[in-house]
């Protein structure tokens, strides 16, 4: 076994980041090479010793790494491996991914490799703080000195930096500093400024590079051997849960999604007018030149004396966005006006933010996410740099019964207007069919339910006609369907009983729900049973997760937080289904129609980029993918199939019948 780490001067590959170092550890011996980067590109100036590396790391049979897909495009670009060899799934055999051990170890956990270092080795890391400490040294020694150095800091004057968000962490994309402060200026003047911390300059990144692989190494061999005590013969399964897909994720990450470009300034510019005439408007009604959240106390609680609705943990009324909405409801003339445009001008401020990562993260209109494969607690993938699976598909980003502030938001452009295939090709997007309520009704064994969903109806609809069974069907009204929904979803998210008999409107409702549901009131009082006294719950296909610890506010003691273990159930099956799906679709890609591609999945919806005109047997055989996934799961789920010939927001149902 062999344990693998890079250093890189970003984390923007298609944007020019570039490798500078890499180091290994086989449990005796570390071996590393380090690049000089020139300050003023940003670029390593030398190569690294590609067939040295080649040979060393796959001469072992484990290659471990933390966050492998990231260190395996680091060694693409320093030319040790190839995309194009990393994208066969024969490539992953060897490798292990200690974030996927640690996943399985404890879902809980943070899986930064800093954290689970001091939690399982008992190490606290110091090379990385005595690391992060000499390059801001190193930052502020340049930073008047050597003015057109390219320092990573908020003006992003290199392209690798122009997608980054980060405020506080500018330092972790200069660590190659250390090594050309030495390189570049006179022995005399480093040692006058830097004192003691001199003879450091040359070590402390290759000191903190060790570590990293060392780290890396004994994880993977702690972890594998308890992971062997405790899942023995079902070991090799749990664990293909999320390595089935590493090379699939491998492929959409470097293929990326296509974006329009003029599109996404289009809707900057509109949503930044839009915001400056609300908060303008704010101002005026409220009297304040300056309005946060500090301000808007002042405002409210104290100048217009209104009763918070919510207190937070300091004791101050909350100005959360929901405290807000019923601070709304209940108020009249200038606090209801100003309350309303607040609301609304926040909600052009959240659109901005996603449209100028969208903007920032594009190049040559293709923008490429990152997806983390155990980046939830559950199974369900985590998405960033910009986030891929947050694309929301309502125009209106406002859920709410108020029509004013919907009214203010009508020209809020759509987010998936900004997405769509190049010329010549075609999205076909297929997403399952309510999976977690399917799911749900599996777990419960809500056989009335399951038979209700294999007779085509929709899941809320049926709910709806069960709690409403005195009401005619032709008097049934959306907001019965939206109150049926609630109750879906509060069984599924944890809700009390309380809490869904609020959201519905319904007082007495629990009683009703849980006599139409019996099977679904004993699984979830037995699976808070199960959690209290073990702290886990398993997924449909045996997958542990652990669960929250939370505070009692009765007691002060740490519970678990059992009332959220069905959800945890169901967002992890959903996980499993879609990951094989993902596997099985891909194997499908990859042995009959190349020409296909997976540029996003978002939850639920997998997008395929095919060729305009594509056999309509293809789309067959990728829905048939998709169906079996979940039906190895014991879940029947149909996935549903619609077309996109221009942009996301228009898509066109698909009638896979007929040719």
């Amino acid at each position: 076994m062999i344990a693998v780490d890079t250093e890189t001067t970003s984390l923007y590959w298609h944007h020019g980041a570039e490798c500078f170092a890499i180091g290994a550890y086989d449990g005796k011996t570390f071996s590393s090479q380090r690049c000089d980067v020139d300050p003023y590109t940003r670029s390593r100036l030398q190569e690294f010793s590609v067939k040295r590396w080649r040979e060393m790391i796959l001469s072992h049979d484990i290659i471990v790494m933390h966050n492998a897909g990231f260190d395996l495009k680091a060694l693409c670009q320093a030319g040790v491996f190839t995309a194009e060899e990393v994208a066969q799934e024969s490539f992953w055999k060897k490798i292990v991914d200690t974030s996927i051990l640690s996943h399985l170890h404890n879902s809980k956990s943070k899986r930064s490799l800093k954290v689970q270092t001091k939690i399982n080795l008992d190490h606290d890391y110091e090379e990385e703080d005595e690391l992060s400490r000499i390059v801001k040294r190193c930052r502020g020694f340049v930073s008047f000195r050597e003015p057109d150095w390219l320092i990573a800091d908020k003006d992003k004057r290199h392209p690798a930096l122009i997608p980054c968000q980060t405020a506080t962490r500018w330092h972790k994309m200069d660590m190659w500093l250390p090594q050309a402060v030495l390189s570049f200026f006179p022995v005399g003047q480093l040692k006058e400024f830097f004192e003691e911390d001199y003879d450091l300059l040359n070590v402390v990144l290759l000191k903190y590079l060790k570590q990293d692989c060392v780290s890396t190494y004994e994880l993977a061999q702690l972890m594998f051997h308890d992971l062997i005590e405790e899942h023995g013969e079902n070991l090799t399964r749990l664990l293909n849960v999320n390595m089935q897909v590493q090379h699939v994720i491998w492929k959409t990450e470097n293929r990326g999604v296509h974006v329009y470009a003029e599109r996404i300034k289009e809707a900057i510019e509109i949503c930044t007018a839009k915001a400056d005439l609300l908060l303008k408007e704010c101002h005026i009604l409220s009297g304040f030149d300056v309005l946060n959240d500090t301000t808007l106390r002042q405002l409210l609680f104290e100048k217009w004396n209104i009763e918070p609705v919510k207190v937070t943990p300091k004791g101050v009324g909350s100005v959360d966005a929901k405290s807000l909405i019923k601070i709304r409801h209940k108020s009249e003339g200038v606090p209801h006006t100003f309350l309303g445009k607040w609301i609304a001008y926040k909600k052009y401020l959240k659109k901005l933010q996603f449209l100028e990562g969208y903007r920032n993260a594009s190049l040559d209109s293709r923008m490429y996410p990152s997806f983390n494969i155990v980046g939830t607690d559950t199974l369900r993938f985590s998405s960033s740099n910009p986030n891929g699976q947050n694309i929301e598909k309502n125009l209106n980003p406002f859920d709410s019964d108020d029509a004013d502030i919907e009214e203010m938001l009508a020209d809020s452009p759509g987010m998936r207007s900004m997405f769509g295939p190049e010329a010549g090709r075609w999205w076909i997007c297929m997403d399952y069919s309510q999976l977690q309520l399917r799911i749900f009704a599996v777990i419960t064994g809500e056989q009335d339910m399951q038979k209700a969903f294999a007779e085509g109806w929709d899941g809320h609809d049926y709910t709806m006609h069960r709690i409403f069974s005195d009401i005619p069907a032709e008097e049934l009204t959306s907001a019965h369907r939206r109150i049926s929904k609630n109750v879906n979803f509060g069984f599924i998210f944890g809700a009390s009983p309380r809490k869904i008999e609020e959201t519905a409107g319904r007082p007495g409702l629990w009683d009703v729900v849980t006599e139409m549901f019996p099977n679904a009131h004993s699984f979830i009082s037995e699976i808070s049973r199960q959690i209290k006294a073990t702290g886990i719950v398993r997924t449909a296909g045996g997958y542990p997760l652990k669960m929250e610890l939370v505070e009692n506010k009765w007691n002060g003691r740490l519970v678990y937080k059992a009332h959220a273990g069905v959800n945890y159930i169901v967002q992890g099956t959903e996980g499993e289904i879609v990951k094989r799906a993902m596997y099985l679709c891909d194997k499908y890609i990859t042995e009959h129609f190349p020409e296909c591609y997976i540029p996003l999945q978002v939850h639920d919806e997998f997008v395929f980029d095919v060729p305009a005109y594509c056999s309509k047997a293809h789309l067959r055989a990728l829905k048939q993918c998709m169906e079996q996934a979940a039906q190895e799961y014991g879940v029947l789920a149909p996935a549903e199939v619609e077309l996109v010939t221009s942009t996301w927001n228009r898509k066109q149902e698909v009638n896979l019948d007929t040719r």
